[in-house]
Parts: C-alpha cells; structure tokens; sequence
C-alpha cells in the first residue's frame, strides 16, 4: 500500500473517530440533563448531573468502537514509521 493510501485509511479513522466521539459527548450530556433544555450548561450541572454524565459513558457502547478504531489509528500510524 502506498503512503498516501495509508495516509487517506488514517484520516478515515480520524474522521469516523471524531463522528463518534461527537455523539458520545452529545448522548451524555443528554443523560446528565435528562433532556432538559433549562439544564445543558455543564457549569451549573451538580453531583448528580456529573455521575449521569459519566455513567452515560462508561456504559455507551460507543466506548469499544472507539477503542477499536484508536487501536486502528494507532497501528496504522505505527507502520508507517517503521515501513
């Protein structure tokens, strides 16, 4: 494969990466809100807010895609310095 292939599947991984890092963060606001328009500041958001938002997280199914496609990125990234 030649390097800009390569270069072209990394910004791929990027880019779908950053899709669904977006949608995590939007999923777990909603969560720490509860949907409610009066509540998305993050700076007003108390205890409770912040544990919905983090328990929104570490049970998002997006975390193992996510992981797989940083492992992708990363090891893409890899060959690349040592091809």
């Amino acid at each position: 494969m030649n390097a800009d292939a390569i270069q072209r599947r990394r910004a791929a991984r990027k880019l779908a990466a950053d899709q669904l890092a977006t949608d995590l963060i939007i999923d777990c606001e909603r969560a720490a809100s509860r949907r409610d328009s009066r509540n998305t500041n993050p700076e007003r958001w108390n205890g409770t807010d912040w544990r919905r938002y983090l328990h929104a997280a570490f049970h998002s199914p997006v975390i193992l895609k996510l992981s797989a496609l940083y492992a992708s990125i990363g090891e893409i990234e890899t060959a690349r310095v040592h091809g």
